[in-house]
């Protein structure tokens, strides 16, 4: 089987304060415990895409079975790259927990590239487990607070994008149009103001499985008179006394992954699906199939699925988003308990 997982490559990041070893490389143990205490700040959210054949479903450490698919050169160093050949062993060598500034706790999976003598003293980047969107701050310190040898993580456990998918219906002042077909400059409408331009557009093919595939709203579930596809943690606003009566908002967003029942909303796997993303001025609910969803939100959540050529162009073109740090919501974000509690109401 195949399967993709996004990694930080190590020359993309600062390591400071280690015990022993030589940034995110064990040296003579393959285990992560010189990195406990250490600091490590994410220097950009240029998230590579490793595309692995293997025999399982998990990637892990010690299988020999999890081979490249195909060539990738990767940022080993700030100044230099590595080319590794499609059939070079990628391992899963050592797990860490890392908390940041506010008491925020994440799990990383430091990824070995298998051409080293021992295979485990190198480390050439760094994967991130989480729902659409989970990774990290850039830019923000963060302290290791654990190691753990030997880990075995399903890759569907790992952080990815969020976005509508093709075929959605955006309202604009001239009607409703497939998003795929919006162009920048135009005009999309907004719930809660005047119709607002596109001031940027992106796009992302991924295998529609795991958490890349896309969460379907039935027709007429949330007012949605066609069927509605969006990736799992893209939000929609939900409105009314409820709202008001649990969390003190006329409004709150809620992922889309969260109103999963497996009858009218369910999780649709298979094939493959382009997902795509509108940046407008400012955070906005605008009307996809007639249901108010969230345009591209430049925060910490959405930093986490922008490939390397997409991220320069945007930061070429918009480079007070550098670096994707935490932004105020236009609306509370409700978690998953929450969010149960509000639908339940």
């Amino acid at each position: 089987m195949a399967y993709s997982i996004f990694i930080l490559p190590e020359g993309l990041l600062t390591v400071t304060g280690t015990t022993g070893g030589n940034g995110l490389d064990g040296v003579t143990q393959g285990d992560g415990s010189h990195l406990v205490g250490a600091t490590i700040t994410l220097g950009s959210n240029a998230w590579q895409e490793i595309e692995l054949n293997d025999n399982d479903p998990a990637f892990a450490d010690n299988d020999t079975g999890q081979r490249l698919a195909n060539s990738e050169t990767v940022q080993v160093t700030s100044t230099t790259t590595q080319t590794f050949g499609a059939g070079t062993i990628v391992e899963a060598e050592y797990g860490i927990t890392v908390s940041d500034p506010d008491g925020n706790t994440y799990q990383l999976v430091a990824v070995n590239f298998r051409t080293g003598s021992p295979s485990y003293a190198t480390i050439e980047g760094l994967a991130f487990l989480g729902p659409q969107g989970g990774f990290p701050p850039i830019g923000v310190p963060l302290t290791v607070v654990g190691a753990q040898e030997g880990p075995s993580y399903t890759a569907t456990s790992y952080a990815t994008p969020i976005c509508f998918a093709s075929g959605t219906a955006i309202a604009t002042p001239e009607g409703e149009v497939a998003v795929e077909t919006l162009h920048e400059g135009q005009m999309v409408l907004t719930a809660d103001g005047p119709p607002c331009p596109i001031r940027w557009i992106g796009r992302s093919r991924f295998p529609a499985l795991g958490r890349f595939a896309p969460v379907e709203f039935a027709p007429g579930t949330v007012g949605n008179a066609r069927r509605l596809r969006l990736s799992r943690q893209h939000r929609l606003l939900v409105r009314g006394w409820q709202a008001e009566m649990l969390f003190g908002a006329p409004a709150v967003w809620v992922p889309a992954g969260h109103f999963v029942d497996q009858h009218r909303v369910r999780i649709i796997a298979g094939g493959e699906v382009v997902y795509h993303h509108l940046l407008l001025d400012g955070h906005h609910a605008v009307l996809a199939e007639g249901v108010e969803a969230e345009s591209l939100h430049p925060g910490d959540i959405a930093a986490g699925w922008l490939s390397p050529e997409t991220e320069a162009d945007l930061l070429a073109r918009f480079p007070e988003f550098r670096p994707f740090a935490a932004r105020e919501t236009s609306y509370p974000v409700v978690t998953a308990v929450e969010a149960r509690a509000l639908l339940a109401a």
